[in-house]
């Protein structure tokens, strides 16, 4: 007589959207959800709430399942990240909502590490408008390095790249740097004719001056031979290499081979040189380090990640049934 379907669910829940995936034991996708902010700060613990019920509701009734049917659920959440993250978010937001249901809350970086590859452990670095990276080595031990913002030892991400070259404008305009590229390209971009006109919009609005796509310029000036445009990304890609061998060193994986996952905006941008300089630094440490792009979307690896505390393998069979159904999962963003 064959087994009953055990069933398992994960949610990604970020600044700008909350995901839901209901995984049956066969790893198939059988239902989908999805909510708008899950950040508590950003919209408040009330806000996350909301957009938490909302996606899951989504996945359960897609699914056609009632919450007491979910064996476990892994909930893979940005914000969670000073010690009292774990205790509020709880109190807050999840419990009023699982009755009793047993889960696990993590930073949302582990279901992009989860979400990345095949494999139960690696490394996951992120380089978006911030920087984060995660780590899981064969042993089951996880450490997270970064992700706390720049007052607290983040010096890579869009952000940083941005402000570099803001700053590499008004120094070559004013005479306290060498001229660059980036002053005509973000002139150009922003539509001032002037960086006085440009301050006078930007001073007071840095969401302005972030909209402009400041870091893409970056990554194409660098490409084209700007010298101080070449430095700034050398200097972000040396921060993300010494963050992902910090976290390597930490977990004992100099010897092994593993997946190590690149996700984040910055790892698309033009010129090779950031990703190469990234790789060249990782292999003189762990040769074994194997670059790769996310496999599945974040909320996939939540998912994944409650499988397998469930006790299953997330084997060539499981890897099959989730490949068939990620047509129920909409496109991410």
């Amino acid at each position: 007589m064959p087994s009953p379907q055990r069933f398992f669910l994960g949610v990604d829940a970020g600044a700008s959207k909350t995901h839901a995936v209901v995984l049956s034991s066969e790893g198939s996708i059988v239902g989908f959800g999805e909510g708008p902010c899950g950040n508590h700060e950003v919209n408040g613990f009330a806000g996350t709430q909301a957009s938490v019920r909302l996606s899951l509701e989504g996945a359960l009734t897609s699914a056609g399942l009632e919450l007491s049917r979910i064996e476990r659920a892994v909930f893979c959440m940005a914000g969670v990240d000073v010690p009292s993250d774990s205790v509020e978010i709880p109190k807050q937001v999840l419990d009023p909502l699982l009755n009793g249901l047993p889960y696990l809350l993590k930073n949302d970086a582990y279901g992009c590490l989860r979400g990345g590859t095949l494999d139960p452990f690696g490394v996951m670095i992120n380089c978006g408008s911030g920087q984060v990276a995660v780590g899981r080595n064969r042993a089951g031990m996880e450490i997270r390095v970064g992700g706390y913002g720049w007052e607290f030892g983040d010096y890579a991400g869009g952000n940083v790249i941005m402000h570099s070259a803001v700053a590499a404008m008004i120094r070559a305009v004013d005479g306290r740097a060498e001229p660059t590229a980036l002053v005509d390209m973000i002139l150009q971009s922003s539509g001032h004719p002037t960086v006085e006109a440009f301050l006078e919009r930007g001073y007071r609005d840095l969401a302005y001056i972030w909209s402009l796509g400041i870091p893409k310029l970056v990554f194409r000036a660098s490409l084209q031979g700007d010298a101080v445009a070449r430095r700034i990304l050398l200097s972000v890609a040396e921060e993300m290499a010494f963050t992902a061998i910090a976290l390597i060193q930490r977990l004992a994986m100099e010897s092994e081979t593993f997946d190590l996952v690149t996700a984040g905006s910055v790892f698309k941008g033009e010129d090779p040189i950031f990703n190469e300089t990234i790789q060249d630094k990782v292999h003189q440490i762990a040769p074994g380090a194997c670059f790769r792009a996310p496999l599945y979307p974040p909320v996939v690896g939540a998912g994944l990640l409650a499988y397998e505390w469930g006790g299953l393998l997330a084997d060539e069979s499981c890897y099959s049934n989730l490949g068939r159904t990620m047509g129920s999962l909409r496109q991410e963003g």
